[in-house]
């Protein structure tokens, strides 16, 4: 799924002030000091200096100016500039003029974009006798969708008949996404979220997150995600239902083989409802237990509750518990998962491999692509060893890549660049004792240039 960035859409280019820059009077381009010589603007995806850019209706962004001196320093001059739209009734931006959404207090900063409707307008930047114009179309999303964000990997997935069911004490993260181009887009940071008819008895809403707790059962509840800057809404339905029991998914990876020392392997944890419907992952928020820590453990991967950690060679059982009701005054009902038990052992890791091995998207997009880095070992099993990896990109201005635990050998885009990029996996060999390099596998990231935008 491709999600594009349209939040934070300033691309801040270093500020290489020259003295007194404020006033401009030890800049002038006669004489030793450095002087403006030109000023650019750059579009809303980014590209520096661009002629054209392009931006949808409901979806406020961003265009930036950068002033250029003759030693070629550059000057982000967003703020400073005088910004002009030759057609106010297709598109606005702002000088720092423009009033923020009730109920929040203030106004956007400059340079801030509001699509109106579509066409095409001329945006101008203006300083101290220098100016800079960009091109740009506004077009209309063909349809905006809600989705739930995976407990465990953080990335969306879709809500099937665009309603959710979640038990008291349980919580959801949603996000909208619109249909840019004939791309899916992440659009959260334009998103405003609240129930049609607010019941804090039954389940809250963030406003601005789209997170939703639930807190007794009750009458279903709408959610609309809504945009200051027009009438579009969507609506998910949600309903808080009793918790008749919880189970225990062990990873399959464990069904026959141990868990290696040295590794670790998520469990999942679905709340039931009783009625045979679709049950909740509330993986991350059950309690976990091993009767024997020292052979494996939970909790020793910060962020991660549900993630067990093989220690020593062993056995032990593990479980886990959910509790609803729970109060200043009452324990509330504890749920229990069945028993799992789960052995581990020693092997000797012998290589890696990562997959996808070639991935292609558009530039300047967030998509998430998770990369998984599998260990063969010398018994000939194979388990993901993909938390005991290091990951590095060769161009981060193309890709990045996550090493946070949460988040491991997560890939994003890293901007509007265009080209090839190189990740490298590279896992530690525990059993090595000649000092050699460590195992490594790569994947190649491709970056195209985004659609042409439609006349």
């Amino acid at each position: 799924m491709i999600k594009f960035r349209l939040s934070g859409v300033r691309a801040l280019l270093p500020l290489l002030f020259c003295a007194s820059l404020l006033g401009l009077s030890g800049c002038d381009p006669i004489g030793s000091g450095a002087g403006p010589v030109r000023l650019v603007v750059n579009s809303p995806d980014g590209t520096t200096d661009a002629a054209a850019g392009r931006v949808f209706q409901c979806l406020r962004t961003g265009v930036s100016a950068t002033l250029i001196f003759d030693d070629g320093g550059l000057a982000d001059f967003t703020q400073r500039v005088r910004w002009t739209s030759s057609n106010p009734e297709v598109l606005r931006v702002s000088n720092g003029d423009e009033p923020l959404p009730s109920p929040a207090v203030g106004f956007y900063q400059p340079g801030v974009v509001t699509p109106v409707a579509p066409g095409t307008s001329t945006v101008t930047a203006t300083f101290s006798g220098f100016s800079d114009s960009i091109v740009i179309t506004v077009g209309t999303p063909s349809g905006f969708f809600v989705q739930a964000k995976n407990p465990q990997t953080n990335i969306a997935t879709d809500i099937p008949g665009g309603a959710m069911r979640i038990g008291p004490n349980t919580a959801i993260d949603l996000d909208v996404q619109a249909i840019l181009d004939g791309a899916t887009v992440n659009v959260d940071a334009a998103a405003a979220w609240a129930f049609v008819t607010p019941n804090t008895a039954v389940a809250t809403i963030d406003p601005a997150s789209g997170v939703i707790v639930g807190v007794a059962a009750g009458d279903p509840l709408t959610a609309r995600v809504s945009f200051a800057s027009c009438s579009n809404t969507v609506d998910t339905a949600i309903t808080v239902a009793p918790i008749t029991a919880i189970t225990m998914v062990p990873p399959p990876a464990l069904a026959s083989d141990p868990l290696i020392v040295g590794n670790t392997q998520p469990f999942t944890v679905l709340a039931d409802f009783g009625d045979g419907g679709p049950q909740q992952d509330i993986s991350l928020q059950a309690v976990y237990t091993s009767t024997n820590t020292a052979v494996a453990a939970f909790n020793l991967v910060p962020g991660i509750t549900n993630l067990l950690s093989s220690l020593t060679a062993g056995s032990t059982d593990v479980s886990a518990t959910f509790t609803v009701g729970k109060t200043a005054t009452a324990d509330g009902t504890v749920f229990p998962t069945q028993v799992v038990s789960v052995s581990t052992a020693v092997d000797v890791l012998n290589g890696i491999s990562m997959a996808p091995a070639e991935v292609t998207f558009p530039a300047g997009s967030n998509l998430i692509t998770p990369l998984v880095v599998t260990g063969t070992y010398a018994s000939g099993k194979t388990q993901d060893v993909t938390r005991r990896t290091l990951f590095t990109s060769e161009n981060t201005a193309i890709v990045n890549v996550s090493n946070n635990t949460q988040t491991a050998g997560q890939v994003v885009s890293g901007g509007p660049t265009v080209g090839t990029a190189k990740i490298t996996a590279s896992v530690a060999n525990p059993d090595d004792t000649a000092g050699t390099m460590p195992f490594t596998a790569t994947a190649s990231f491709t970056t195209t240039a985004a659609p042409t935008p439609a006349p």
